[in-house]
């Protein structure tokens, strides 16, 4: 391999972990607005013909819809933590999942969730989007209730 070739793959590996990393800084961006109370605003992170699915609701398709959709969601008061973000990228177009911790208040009640994100994503004129999230819940708790009954969750292990 000439030094041309290596330095060529090495550029090719670098652009590939800083589309990871643009990606996982997206799925933050998003963790963030909720955490600072800026749900409304988490449109803005998707592209304009994304989707979005949370568990039990109905797809949602398009920007402004999705604009609607966390305008007008239950849970206004959140706090989300996010871990083990997996990331796949295949030149404009990745893939990923992490895992969700959230202390959502919903009625006046405090809560504990558990679920999973399955995220599509693509990069328009430079800047990553989410294409596609999908959020299965595992369950929805208030405090010392317990979630044995929850467990082992099913699916996802592929």
């Amino acid at each position: 391999m000439t030094d041309a070739e290596r330095i060529a793959q090495l550029m090719q590996r670098l652009e590939r972990l800083e589309d990871i990393e643009a990606i996982r800084a997206l799925r933050c961006r998003y963790h963030d607005l909720v955490n600072l109370d800026q749900g409304p605003r988490l449109y803005e992170l998707f592209a304009p013909d994304a989707t979005i699915a949370y568990s039990g609701r109905p797809e949602v398709t398009g920007r402004d819809d999705i604009r609607e959709f966390f305008k007008n969601f239950p849970v206004q008061l959140a706090r989300q933590f996010v871990h083990h973000h997996v990331v796949e990228v295949d030149g404009d177009c990745g893939r990923g999942h992490c895992d969700l911790d959230g202390r959502p208040v919903r009625n006046g009640e405090s809560l504990f969730v558990v679920g999973r994100f399955d995220d599509e994503y693509s990069r328009i004129d430079g800047t990553w989007y989410f294409q596609s999230v999908r959020l299965t819940v595992h369950y929805m708790v208030p405090p010392g209730a317990g979630w044995a009954e929850h467990l082992p969750f099913k699916g996802h292990l592929s």
